[in-house]
């Protein structure tokens, strides 16, 4: 099942959210399961359907109210935050591997190879010898736990004007975020403001069907803006080893230790700049022309919807 609402009458939006929600929480479980296979993967697939419950609970959070909202979301981010650690030490080893395919010629492949080689044996370190995380059993009964929960999820009242000021509260948030990392380009203020792009780009995945030619291709563009930010933030985990007083890698990599942050400072400042003319783009719309543009759509794919009902006047 794609990672979407139906769009049907509000009494039918409840149904749809349930559905996408255990889906996402079953498959992380699943993926955590099949862990033996290929842990990098599976705990990077698990996060990523996290991101993706926790990014509709923002969307239906006017309907599901915000106790739930926080019960719910904070219950999934220490989940998330549980795999986070072995998820960065595996990430240090990906950048790296890009790192050196941009920066080629810049240093020597023996530094790339020995950096990329030390950070691998310290992922290694962090998970078991069958290859899981220690966590990976109490997030995985934590994660079924959390889909038996969503029948009790409160969306009676669950319609799409909730929906849509859902859309439009991230939207704003991220517009605001993007100001702020503008402003002031720090890890910090650039990964809160990838979190809100994120948030965007899973809304308009779930409301495409409303106009796919439109918001699929716009959810996109967030997606892009999103890696972008991404490849940025895994440069800053990276250049977190890095430090001259920083526990020894190897020999080759401490001897050019300014060399390799030198290297990271220019590649995050031109994925900066490259995300700042996307950001640009994504958030030109003020809030309220978001959110009435977005409803227009909703409402003429609702009243689409009923009127090829059977029955319908």
């Amino acid at each position: 099942m794609a990672y979407r609402l139906s769009i049907a009458p509000d009494e039918e939006l409840a149904i749809g959210v349930r559905a996408c929600a255990r889906e996402q929480l079953a498959g992380a479980a699943e993926r955590l399961e099949r862990a033996e296979e290929d842990p990098v993967t599976a705990v990077h697939e698990a996060r990523k359907h996290l991101k993706k419950v926790r990014a509709l609970l923002r969307l239906v959070r006017p309907a599901i109210g915000n106790a739930a909202y926080r019960r719910e979301n904070d219950a999934l981010r220490e989940l998330g935050l549980a795999l986070s650690g072995a998820r960065d030490a595996d990430v240090r080893v990906a950048t790296v591997e890009k790192l050196a395919e941009h920066a080629a010629g810049r240093l020597s492949a023996e530094v790339f190879d020995e950096l990329r080689a030390a950070l691998a044996r310290e992922a290694a370190g962090g998970r078991t010898e069958g290859g899981a995380v220690p966590v990976l059993d109490a997030v995985i009964a934590e994660l079924r736990a959390a889909e038996l929960r969503v029948d009790a999820w409160p969306l009676e009242d669950a319609g799409w004007d909730a929906v849509l000021a859902g859309i439009a509260r991230a939207y704003a948030r991220g517009r605001t975020t993007f100001a702020d990392a503008l402003a002031d380009p720090t890890p910090e203020s650039l990964h809160a403001w990838r979190k809100r792009a994120k948030d965007l780009w899973y809304h308009q995945r779930l409301l495409t069907p409303a106009w796919p030619g439109v918001l699929a291709a716009q959810a996109e563009e967030a997606h892009v803006l999103t890696e972008l930010l991404g490849d940025d933030h895994d440069l800053a985990v990276l250049a977190e080893r890095l430090p001259d007083d920083a526990a020894p890698l190897a020999p080759a990599v401490d001897a050019a230790r300014a060399e390799l942050r030198t290297l990271v400072a220019h590649r995050s400042e031109l994925l900066r700049a490259e995300a700042a003319r996307l950001g640009e783009r994504v958030y030109a719309e003020p809030p309220k022309a978001f959110a009435r543009r977005v409803g227009r759509y909703l409402r003429l794919a609702v009243a689409e919807q009923r009127a090829g009902e059977p029955g319908a006047a």
